[in-house]
């Protein structure tokens, strides 16, 4: 994918740092990098915003209304939202089996609606009942089931979702459980996930488990080589010789 643009607002703390996909191959051609940046892929249609930086306080709002304005001027076909949310807050129906969920709005679902059907591995988020003494699950369909939307840890996934119902874009909200710590596994079973729907990649080797209905991790994606430094570098071991 090639970088076409970036996001320049007020609501995105500002950084700037190397090159996170850059390598030795691609060392003469890498450029700096800013908090949120636009990339695509002509050859699959695909158009993928990155956002590296938080949002400054109170921002949000303003953050999200601005990206569904600039989603409807660009009159994309389909949004996918990826995300996650604390793994500590499921439920103990939620620990069993996929640990992916989704949301869909009614545009998305009039698009893609019969097509998840296909996939039984897809499950819908369960809303809840939000009390520290909750436990229980009701109808997993969202328009029936009591409680309400609840997204920890989920950033702007909720707004988000809620905004494009109200504007009417198609947008799908995929999201995994996962906890503090190394979450490259969780980045790959994500998209995984995603690809077993969209195909973007054809990955050889690639199957769902039919009795857990959780992608196995593919060995094909190429990792970005920034991630060799997730938990910083290397240390010099002769300073404790």
């Amino acid at each position: 994918m090639n970088k076409v643009g970036y996001f320049y607002d007020d609501s995105i703390l500002p950084v700037v740092g190397n090159d996170p996909f850059c390598n030795r191959e691609s060392s003469g051609q890498c450029k700096l990098v800013t908090g949120c940046e636009v990339y695509q892929s002509n050859e699959h249609k695909l158009v993928v915003v990155q956002q590296r930086s938080p949002f400054a306080k109170g921002k949000r709002d303003q953050f999200v209304t601005k990206l569904v304005a600039w989603i409807k001027q660009h009159q994309f076909s389909q949004v996918v939202h990826l995300t996650s949310s604390y793994a500590h807050e499921r439920l103990d129906y939620q620990m069993i089996g996929a640990q992916q969920r989704y949301l869909i709005t009614p545009k998305m679902e009039t698009k893609v609606g019969e097509l998840l059907k296909e996939h039984p591995e897809w499950k819908r988020l369960e809303n809840r009942n939000i009390s520290p003494a909750s436990t229980q699950l009701g109808n997993t369909s969202q328009s029936s089931t009591p409680g309400c939307l609840y997204i920890p840890g989920g950033g702007i996934a909720k707004m988000l979702y809620e905004n494009c119902v109200t504007e009417d874009v198609p947008l799908l909200v995929v999201l995994t459980f996962c906890s503090e710590g190394d979450n490259i596994p969780d980045a790959i079973r994500l998209t995984s996930y995603l690809n077993e729907w969209l195909n973007v990649i054809d990955l050889k080797g690639t199957s769902t488990a039919p009795d857990s209905g959780q992608v196995q991790t593919p060995t094909d994606w190429k990792i970005p080589t920034s991630w060799r430094l997730t938990f910083g570098s290397s240390f010099d071991q002769t300073i404790y010789h």
